[in-house]
């Protein structure tokens, strides 16, 4: 498949702080066309389910896209169908917790208009399985950028033995970002070019 060229321009991220970080993978995402977000996507959802830690899980946790975020649409469907059960997070105050789904039916609009599982939705409980984690912006030392609620953080706080993998476009790539004390590491970034996992 030909490889496609990112249709926005975006400055290099060093040297920003979170905020300006925020505010320019924000821009850069809405600037992208449907067409390249398929590509890209289908991808990452390749690469993805070439890894161990996916192939050979039986449940995965997952998010439903929003925002132009890396999308999860397709790679949900297609884990379902192999029988693999699926939990996406529901935001109850300030704490996150994943429920499981059968089919997008059980999704609906939920904190700040994020797809969730709805209130049928049977609590997920299976602490080894692997996470797959959205952000804004992602370093190469394995850190994160948010949206700054802080709800990923605290769930891996309470349950810290998920595999984590987060999926992002290759221009919400940086060499490293500014972490602080409570900020979790990612055990493996998945962008449509490239896979980067922890020693």
């Amino acid at each position: 498949m030909e490889r496609r060229k990112l249709s926005v321009h975006l400055p290099a991220l060093s040297g920003l702080s979170k905020g300006e970080l925020r505010s320019r993978i924000l821009s850069a995402r809405k600037a992208l066309n449907g067409e390249e977000r398929l590509v890209w996507d289908s991808r990452i959802r390749e690469r993805l389910l070439a890894l161990p830690e996916i192939l050979e899980a039986d449940t995965v946790y997952c998010y439903a896209d929003v925002r132009n975020e890396a999308g999860t649409e397709l790679l949900i469907r297609d884990l379902l169908s192999r029988g693999v059960r699926v939990a996406l997070p529901r935001v109850e105050g300030k704490e996150m917790f994943f429920y499981y789904i059968g089919g997008p039916d059980d999704i609906e609009p939920g904190f700040m208009n994020i797809p969730e599982p709805g209130p049928a939705c049977r609590p997920a409980e299976k602490q080894t399985a692997p996470v797959i984690v959205p952000g804004l912006v992602f370093g190469r030392d394995f850190f994160r950028i948010g949206y700054g609620g802080g709800f990923y953080d605290r769930f891996f706080e309470r349950e810290p033995v998920h595999w984590k993998a987060a999926i992002c476009y290759e221009f919400q790539l940086t060499d490293a970002v500014l972490s602080e004390e409570h900020d979790v590491r990612m055990d493996c970034i998945v962008t449509p070019d490239r896979c980067l996992k922890r020693k």
